[in-house]
């Protein structure tokens, strides 16, 4: 007995190209099946939590257009991030060498580096923080955005309360 026969049939019963056909179709419904089987996972309670947040290198008029008080959404998706509850103003500083061939900081004139608290919601879960349906970690970056601004700033700080 032939394994494929004269007439392409796999030990005389079916065809090659018919078995490839149901060998896919039961891989596509065991991945399927494999994926909603999940276990749901148990969803974090919302909590508060102060993120602290940099803005760096920015000019006056954006500094005055960062209010305490207004609300704060990711630039992309437009989801809300949280409401700024507290401002700090520092001059920028670049370091520039010397005339002695040391480096130093020095103020660039017209430029400002502002440190944002913001309260927001965040679900804690026991990988990663979630605010406004990103992920927030310790040096992340992100584009923020309201009705006045739009900056790029990085997480220095996530307190979950």
């Amino acid at each position: 007995m032939k394994i494929i026969d004269n007439k392409g049939k796999l030990f005389g019963i079916i065809n090659v190209v018919d078995l490839v056909v149901i060998l896919l179709v039961a891989l596509v419904l065991y991945g399927g099946f494999t994926r909603l089987k999940k276990s749901p996972t148990a969803e974090a309670e919302s909590k508060k939590a102060l993120v602290t947040l940099e803005i760096s290198d920015v000019r006056n008029a954006t500094v005055d257009g960062i209010q305490v008080g207004d609300p704060l959404y990711h630039y992309d998706k437009g989801t809300f991030f949280g409401t700024i509850v507290d401002k700090k103003v520092e001059p920028y500083k670049e370091p520039v060498e010397s005339g002695d061939g040391r480096w130093v900081l020095a103020e660039v004139p017209g430029k400002y580096v502002v440190t944002l608290t913001v309260e927001a919601e965040a679900k804690d879960t026991e990988d990663v923080v979630i605010i406004g349906g990103e992920h927030t970690r310790i040096g992340t970056q992100f584009k923020l955005k309201n009705k006045k601004i739009a900056v790029f700033t990085t997480i220095l700080g996530v307190e979950v309360k």
